[in-house]
């Protein structure tokens, strides 16, 4: 299979909904409840929305479920959702998809960021150098494409100052970022999950 997934304009609901569930397998209840309590990553979830795509997940085959009995509320039993194995290919390749493209939407990309922490600390270096040289590539395609910043003046000048300054800033967040993950000292304890999904000390 392809290690480039299919990228949607949901591509940062994806990968919440699926870093949640590929932590712990949950209810659509649960996992609602979770990402409520995950803000502001959710912004982009509305009333509904967290079942409505768990259905489609689990549609496009992404998603395993079975039946457990219910311990209290109404119904008899509920669905326990899972990533099946197509999900947690598509996770992998979404994730790492994302953070080399860099056009990703904000909200999206500070998504990957925090779910950088279930993958081994070797593999998170990997995508941060492989985003690193992407961004850096990026500065010199947009130097090409608007040339000399000092034949610009008004608006232009000032969207040309916007994207390269961005792209910039997050250049040295990046050399910063693997600085600390090639520093054995810096978090010894990184592993491949990142915590408990209802710690209250921790968020995802």
């Amino acid at each position: 299979m392809s290690d480039r997934a299919i990228i949607t304009k949901d591509a940062g609901r994806e990968l919440l909904l699926l870093g949640l569930l590929r932590r712990t397998p949950m209810s659509a209840y649960s996992l609602n409840r979770a990402v409520r309590r995950h803000a502001p990553l959710n912004r982009n979830f509305r009333g509904g929305n967290v079942y409505h795509a768990v259905a489609q997940l689990a549609r496009r085959g992404l998603l395993l479920s079975k039946e457990e009995k219910t311990r209290r509320g109404p119904l008899e039993s509920k669905m326990i959702f899972r990533l099946s194995a197509a999900g947690e290919r598509h996770f992998e390749a979404l994730l790492k998809e994302r953070l080399r493209d860099t056009q990703t939407a904000d909200w999206t990309l500070e998504i990957a960021y925090v779910l950088l922490g279930q993958f081994p600390r070797r593999d998170a270096l990997q995508l941060l150098m492989d985003r690193s040289s992407e961004v850096a590539q990026q500065e010199k395609r947009l130097s090409r494409i608007w040339g000399d910043p000092e034949d610009r003046n008004g608006a232009s000048y000032i969207a040309y100052l916007h994207t390269i300054q961005r792209l910039r800033a997050e250049r040295r967040f990046l050399i910063d970022s693997i600085a600390l993950l090639k520093n054995p000292r810096w978090t010894p304890e990184w592993v491949s999950d990142d915590g408990a999904i209802e710690d209250t000390k921790r968020r995802l």
